[in-house]
């Protein structure tokens, strides 16, 4: 690295020096040109010793890194998704409840992935409480659970 930049350094003050000294006209022209082609190639000169056959292999490694790490993040990204569609219809029959004055000690609710429509859905619920017909209905009606995958603490 400090090799180019001393190189661009180099062919930047010859061009420099060039130029102060031609003089005014159609040679001036001409050294210019001279001197920004040599200024190109300086810039451009690691280009030349670019191995293409060594990129290839790090490129790939590369791409494979960045497939598993998009891989992970999406994971991640499900499992919070699921995680906050699991807490809010948690919340929201304890809410159900508190609003019928149902007493509930707790609530534990599991979704389940649609693959079809890639959502999170609630399929099956633990309520820490005597059975309530009205809050399993609402539960079935608004949340899709049906009382097959209902568990109540009280049930015997």
């Amino acid at each position: 690295m400090s090799g180019w930049i001393a190189g661009i350094t180099a062919a930047s003050l010859l061009a420099a020096a060039a130029l102060a000294l031609t003089p005014p006209g159609r040679v001036r022209q001409v050294t210019r040109l001279a001197c920004g082609l040599m200024c190109a190639l300086a810039v451009a000169g690691p280009l030349a010793r670019l191995d293409i056959g060594a990129l290839a292999p790090g490129l790939a490694a590369y791409e494979q890194r960045a497939r598993l790490i998009t891989g992970q993040a999406e994971e991640e990204a499900k499992m919070l998704d699921r995680t906050y569609i699991e807490e809010r219809c948690e919340a929201y029959i304890l809410a159900k409840a508190a609003d019928a004055a149902i007493a509930v000690d707790g609530v534990s609710l599991s979704a389940r992935w649609d693959e079809k429509d890639h959502v999170w859905y609630p399929w099956s619920v633990t309520v820490q409480a005597p059975y309530n017909s009205a809050l399993a209905a609402s539960i079935e009606a608004e949340l899709g659970i049906p009382a097959s995958r209902q568990e109540w603490s009280g049930d015997g």
